[in-house]
């Protein structure tokens, strides 16, 4: 099968829609699918990069707030030159609601649907436009993470039969388990994430003041927090957690290659998600954990609260508050999870090859209904 993706990033790119597009590719092309990825240029990486069965096209396309624009001509071009079967794009984006209509090429399109990166009133409106294009049945399928967005979706009158849940995968690293022989420690607390204003739903600023909390109740604890993660507000978050005291237990890692992510997921007591709205449409860092058997704690706010609540020893609390944090964390520094083994079975599911076997069942239905 030829498959032409249009990924608004891509390794070396950081991040959930990065890791996902990069995967995914990479995982269609190991079973003998024929893959074509367009996406912008990223630091160094710019020109064409070929590999067996997998061609990466670096192109320096126009971006609003990184999402690149496909423009017509271009697609026109790539189309014609690499006869796909099959066109994958990621809504919401902008670039979704640019798409030409399916018809102009004869190819059916699919999607990935998940919560749209913003708040504000345009990031709105192309989220409108782009489940209005949904509903009209402009794309011939739709993949989602959780049965929450399915729900979602279809009360939004799209159609139950096109819309599959899968959730997004994971890199090998992570998925070959936690580090044979490394002990977990104790009262080591993880965060992953970025530190910027676009991922400000991140909500680092309630972990921090949940941990705040922590230190005045309990002085004489022992614990520590290792934050992952760079961005404009990480110098904002170092400040906070000096004035609050809290700069000996808390460590600014920045960002860390994969190796040292999957020690830390490997050693740390839990892996926490302070996310409070559904602009964290999955989770993919509680995935990660999850396959690494660390234990998790997130708030009921995101739309993988159904994936992830069901783990094993998961602890989720009521989102937006920091009180709530702290009772998840003061749980588990009272009663430590030993179900790793559990978490790392549950986490199968998050592995690249079921999640690009569901894939290719999808596309395959795409054409069978083309």
């Amino acid at each position: 099968m030829r498959i032409l993706i249009l990924a608004q990033s891509f390794r070396p790119a950081q991040g959930g829609g990065p890791r996902w597009t990069t995967e995914l590719a990479e995982g269609l092309a190991a079973t003998g699918h024929d893959v074509l990825v367009l996406t912008r240029e990223i630091g160094v990486s710019r020109g064409i990069v070929r590999s067996p069965h997998l061609e990466i096209a670096y192109l320096p396309l126009f971006t609003i707030r990184g999402a690149p624009i496909f423009l017509r001509s271009l697609l026109d071009e790539y189309v014609a030159r690499f006869r796909p079967q099959i066109i994958q794009t990621s809504a919401p984006s902008l670039a979704d609601v640019l798409m030409p209509p399916a018809r102009r090429y004869g190819i059916p399109y699919v999607t990935l649907f998940h919560a749209q990166l913003g708040s504000s009133l345009p990031a709105k409106i192309a989220q409108w436009l782009n489940v209005r294009r949904l509903t009209r049945g402009d794309w011939a399928r739709i993949a989602v993470t959780s049965e929450y967005w399915k729900d979602r979706l279809v009360k939004q009158h799209v159609r139950a039969d096109r819309i599959h849940v899968i959730p997004s995968t994971v890199a090998a690293i992570f998925a070959g388990g936690p580090l044979p022989g490394v002990p977990r420690e104790a009262n080591h607390f993880l965060f992953v994430g970025g530190l910027d204003s676009v991922q400000s739903y991140k909500r680092f600023d309630l972990l921090l003041s949940a941990c705040a909390m922590l230190a005045k109740e309990t002085p004489a604890q022992l614990w520590r927090l290792s934050v992952v993660g760079d961005g404009n507000l990480r110098s904002h978050f170092e400040r906070a957690a000096a004035d609050a005291g809290l700069s000996e237990r808390i460590s600014f890692l920045g960002s860390v290659s994969d190796e040292e992510l999957h020690r830390l997921y490997s050693v740390a007591t839990v892996t926490v998600l302070p996310s409070s709205d559904l602009r964290e449409g999955w989770g993919l860092a509680l995935a990660e954990a999850l396959c690494c058997g660390c234990p998790i704690l997130l708030t009921d706010g995101i739309g993988g609260a159904s994936t992830f609540g069901r783990a094993p020893g998961a602890v989720m609390v009521p989102r937006g508050r920091p009180e709530t944090i702290a009772d998840g964390l003061r749980r588990l520094l009272q009663a430590p999870d030993g179900r790793n083994a559990e978490r790392i079975a549950y986490g199968a599911s998050f592995h690249a090859a079921h999640v690009v076997s569901a894939y290719e069942s999808m596309y395959a239905s795409a054409l069978g209904g083309a």
